[in-house]
């Protein structure tokens, strides 16, 4: 695997010296093996730069920097710089909405035709909390435009007719960012204000957010990382065009940093209390805690706007781990424990650092539970055979009487290995494994028995 420069690995060990900030100042812990962990990682993956943050209780105890924001500037990543947080993005704008339902402003199960107008019957029809617990059926796909205005996000939005759905509402989970632009524009409308605007008045100014924003067009006059494509054998590489627009910034285009984002953290595990104040009512941080849709993908665990329900050891964590446009971003959050990480990273999830992290405050990690492949007769893997689609698409078939997946997603996506097929192994009731991804499946069926949808990351494939 090719190895930093000698210049950018004085950078790394040159920032991580650096002074931390004043949200990390005061620690009660020694966090030198996790910053070995983390120069260790990014430089074994060739992964440019990163931040973590750690919050305990009621108070960030470790918030830094590591490498560069950019391969071509050099750049240092401090606890400043702006970093696109992906999915994440979704968590704060459901926190926006069920502020303003709180407020009696919009009530989440009515139809969001109530509050918006213009949009398609079957979409008028969904209501609000569908549309924060993915539940409502919307397709996913990541929308490339280039349109940047207020406007933009309503008039797109409008313009979708009644196929942007793969499902009725409340048959299925899946993850979709179209939905959650939705909910933004349903919070634009409910306000009065454009969705930027309010996302500020209602969450970034008062928890004192200084520097994030919901316009990418103000977030990079700031210091902002550059996402990277990192292959193995090649130089790191700036991922362009810069990949959003308007109606990707409910979802996955809110710009932020590390020292924000631990304000966000700090509020949330304190019910809502943030520097001896109630930013956000307990009701709303209550229901962003509760369990709201399971999904077949889902192992022992349940979805929550954005993050995942699962165990890890005796805790109880929300979690969540996110890619796009280069950018990768990973949450964990175990509120009986008050404890809480972000990792942002412009390369390669870091999930050694991660781990560690989570062994700091949360004890080793539990022992993987070993999974022995099951048998398929010729005619169970019949079965399966089709092309599921979601944007991503997926074609299974048979080959030398063995399974295999082939990735057949528009170049767009990029994934793993297009357009080879590689082996499938059966390894629970409907569940399989892809070795060669590090990923699995789940088919989902029908009542009479045959197969309707593919889960694959988060979302539901629908089969052809």
């Amino acid at each position: 695997m090719l190895k930093m420069s000698n210049q950018l690995v004085a950078v790394l060990l040159v920032v991580s010296l650096i002074p931390a900030t004043s949200v990390s100042a005061r620690q009660d812990r020694d966090f030198s093996e996790l910053e070995k962990v983390a120069l260790a990682e990014l430089n074994e993956t060739d992964t440019p730069g990163a931040a973590i943050i750690i919050v305990s209780g009621d108070r960030a105890v470790f918030v830094k920097g590591f490498g560069v924001a950019s391969i071509e500037t050099g750049i240092p990543f401090t606890t400043d710089t702006l970093f696109r947080i992906s999915n994440i993005s979704k968590f704060l704008t459901a926190t926006v909405l069920l502020s303003l339902a709180d407020e009696g402003k919009v009530d989440l199960n009515a139809p969001i035709g109530r509050y918006v107008k213009g949009l398609s019957p079957k979409l008028s029809r969904v209501t609000a909390r569908q549309l924060l617990n993915e539940t409502a059926g919307v397709k996913e796909l990541h929308l490339q435009l280039g349109l940047y205005d207020d406007a933009a996000m309503g008039n797109i939005i409008r313009s979708w007719k009644d196929d942007w759905f793969i499902a009725e509402p409340e048959k299925i989970w899946s993850s979709s960012h179209p939905g959650y632009a939705v909910a933004g524009l349903l919070i634009e409308e409910v306000a009065g204000k454009p969705f930027a605007d309010v996302m500020t008045e209602k969450l970034l100014s008062p928890l004192g957010m200084r520097l994030s924003t919901c316009r990418p067009l103000v977030g990079v006059t700031y210091p902002f990382s550059q996402g990277h494509w990192v292959i193995s054998g090649q130089k790191p590489a700036v991922v362009r065009p810069f990949a959003s627009n308007s109606v990707g910034w409910p979802s996955e285009a809110v710009f932020s940093s590390a020292n924000d984002l631990s304000r966000f953290l700090i509020t949330f595990l304190n019910g809502g209390k943030l520097d001896g104040r109630q930013v956000i009512a307990p009701s709303v941080i209550a229901t962003l805690s509760k369990p709201h849709a399971a999904g077949p993908a889902v192992v022992k665990g349940e979805v929550r706007h954005g993050l995942f329900s699962a165990s890890y050891g005796n805790h109880h964590v929300l979690r969540g781990a996110y890619s796009w446009g280069g950018m990768k971003s990973q949450i964990w959050i175990a509120p009986n424990e008050r404890f809480a990480t972000i990792i942002l990273s412009n390369g390669i999830q870091l999930t050694k650092t991660r781990q560690k992290a989570l062994e700091m405050f949360l004890g080793p990690s539990p022992p993987a539970v070993a999974t022995e492949p099951l048998p398929m007769t010729q005619a169970e893997m019949s079965r399966y055979v089709g092309t599921y689609a979601n944007e991503r698409v997926l074609t299974l078939l048979i080959k030398d009487n063995k399974l295999f997946v082939r990735d057949d997603s528009a170049d767009s996506l990029v994934g793993f290995s297009k357009r080879e097929e590689h082996p499938v192994t059966k390894v629970g009731e409907n569940r399989f494994s892809i070795a060669a991804w590090s990923a699995s499946f789940t088919f989902v069926t029908r009542r009479d028995g045959k197969i309707e949808y593919l889960y694959y990351g988060s979302r539901a494939l629908k089969r052809r």
